[in-house]
């Protein structure tokens, strides 16, 4: 089984109004069919960034997300991984703005997993 590591879009696109804009709402849309039909197909890790991001915002919201995310588990985030992402910003593959960005990216290539 294949472990894929849920980002905070992910959770952000099932629990937000549906959008105007026809590409976010098709975003939208294949996410909540993805996370209701394959999802179990998949074993799911997430981490502590992720469930920080999700926890802002509107409370009512926040609370969907993090319900969302309970019973995944947390990948631990290590020195290897603030390393990672550190050079990650510092070669420009990300703006130096995205540092909890590239920390998923970090912990998804560390802990060898896919992106979702």
């Amino acid at each position: 089984m294949d472990t894929i590591y849920i980002e905070t879009s992910i959770v952000s696109y099932l629990r937000v109004v549906p959008s105007s804009n026809i590409k976010t709402l098709n975003k939208q849309a294949a996410t909540k069919e993805w996370w209701s039909v394959h999802r179990n197909r998949f074993e799911l890790r997430t981490s502590q960034c992720v469930v920080d991001e999700a926890s802002v915002g509107n409370p009512a919201l926040a609370d969907e997300r993090i319900a969302d995310l309970s019973g995944i588990s947390l990948v631990e985030l290590s020195t290897e991984i603030d390393d990672l992402a550190a050079e990650i910003i510092a070669r420009a593959i990300l703006p130096t703005t995205a540092i909890v960005d590239a920390l998923h990216i970090a912990a998804t290539v560390i802990h060898r997993m896919n992106f979702y």
